[in-house]
């Protein structure tokens, strides 16, 4: 525990920063899948990137027609601000998006993008049920995680992020989750920086 903690002061680590994702694809330019999209509710895909930002590869859940047109219309647009490791260096990364549309008659609700969900007894000031922790670490070319580190804490239409339950995330995430390793132009896995959400819940009144 107190290793994990002391390698969280590690500030220079950042994940991939997306430019402009909301222009990758839009429902203006591809009307016909934006609608595909739609109908099912969303579609998660992870994009491999490069140390100079550049994107090398996109990957869905599924494989299917649908899935593997929205990494081609991803692809043709995507670029990141480079990830940052430990020390401050361009590293290679991986990062989640989610392709998703509001339509007339949809009612479909924003996915949950959380990678763990953790019981607890209390939250921080402020912050209610359900609460959420984005933090960024390390992922080596095996998918073991290190160099845990919160990061900042935002509010959104539909979640809050709180940067004080980030040690908790890490420690949760380290236990129980095991990432894909990035792998670069040739395949390989690499070492890499990626972020996670995790999700914290008090238990609800009777």
């Amino acid at each position: 525990m107190t290793a994990l903690l002391s390698i969280m002061l590690a500030g220079a680590l950042a994940p991939a920063a997306p430019v402009e994702p909301n222009t990758w694809f839009t429902s203006k330019e591809h009307p016909k899948t934006a609608l595909a999209v739609a109908d099912r509710g969303f579609i998660a895909y992870m994009i491999d990137v490069s140390p100079d930002g550049a994107a090398i590869r996109c990957e869905t859940q599924e494989n299917g027609d649908l899935d593997r047109k929205v990494c081609d219309i991803v692809m043709k647009s995507a670029r990141f601000q480079p990830a940052k490791d430990d020390q401050g260096r361009p590293a290679f990364a991986r990062h989640e998006g989610v392709a998703s549309f509001l339509m007339p008659g949809n009612t479909s609700r924003r996915p949950d993008r959380s990678k763990l969900a953790v019981a607890v007894d209390a939250l921080p000031g402020g912050a209610t049920s359900p609460a959420y922790a984005r933090v960024a670490f390390l992922v080596d070319e095996s998918g073991a995680i290190s160099h845990c580190a919160s990061m900042a804490g935002e509010r959104r239409r539909f979640m809050q992020t709180v940067e004080a339950l980030g040690p908790a995330a890490c420690e949760a995430l380290a236990k129980d989750y095991k990432p894909a390793p990035a792998r670069n132009a040739a395949g390989a896995a690499v070492p890499s920086v990626q972020s996670a959400m995790v999700r914290f819940e008090m238990p609800k009144a009777p």
